[in-house]
């Protein structure tokens, strides 16, 4: 059994006090981050330092698909670390934290929002990183496909993948898969999918899929669906507790 955990945006608490912010992508896609995507940044800190402490193994790609091909045996505390989305936030404040621990996480691109060039830190919006700001931190993150162009929603209920036609959902996904080196693992925008998503994945060769349903992951969980734990601010550690499976 492992658990997986989600991270968009670290803050300060004071940024994230200040309220839901606009997301300025590159695409043009015009959405906002809801609140309880958000960690701040003591929280996070503390609660890596914490796994740390505990010993927990920190997961990577590999050991998972191994894990399901049953060719690798989960440590009894075991980890994964995601991030969607790349925010600037991801560079300037948890890259730091992870990488002076020397950990490894696994970070899900929606290339069509990342631009060609770096910017200043912008507090008041939600703005991903550039493709070079992505390779400078490739010694700590992992990166997957998180769509192209189809990270976009319809409310709480639909994602893009789920109205548009599955060739072009295709294409998008072959198109991310231009920008990320690990082309086989997928992470829906939002958390949103259908039956019909899952099984264009599956005839893609895709072999893991994450959503955002909570809960940890075992042998039984498809791994084309498999659950993680969305980590909010100011989470007190005794649900943190919870979260990774500590009584």
């Amino acid at each position: 059994m492992f658990t997986t955990l989600v991270f968009h945006e670290i803050r300060p608490l004071a940024e994230i006090k200040t309220g839901m912010r606009p997301i300025e992508v590159a695409d043009g896609y015009a959405d906002s981050l809801p609140l309880p995507l958000y960690n701040d940044l003591a929280s996070f800190t503390a609660q890596i330092d914490y796994l740390i402490a505990q010993q927990y193994h920190f997961l990577t790609l590999a050991e998972v698909l191994d894990f399901y091909k049953g060719s690798f045996s989960l440590p009894e505390k075991s980890i994964l670390l995601t991030f969607d989305d790349c925010y600037q936030s991801q560079l300037r404040y948890a890259y730091p934290i992870l990488q002076q621990r020397k950990l490894t996480a696994v970070s899900f691109v929606p290339t069509g929002w990342i631009f060609a060039t770096p910017s200043a830190y912008t507090p008041e919006v939600s703005r991903p990183v550039s493709f070079p700001e992505l390779l400078g931190m490739a010694d700590v993150f992992t990166y997957a496909n998180h769509t192209h162009h189809f990270h976009q929603r319809k409310g709480t209920i639909a994602a893009r993948a789920m109205w548009e036609s599955e060739a072009d959902f295709i294409l998008d996904l072959a198109t991310c898969n231009q920008f990320v080196p690990i082309k086989d693992v997928f992470a829906y925008p939002f958390g949103l999918y259908d039956e019909k998503n899952v099984a264009t994945l599956a005839k893609e060769g895709f072999q893991l899929a994450f959503t955002t349903i909570k809960g940890p992951n075992t042998k039984e969980t498809n791994p084309l669906e498999l659950r993680r734990n969305v980590v909010t601010a100011q989470l007190p550690l005794a649900a943190f507790k919870e979260i990774v499976g500590e009584k």
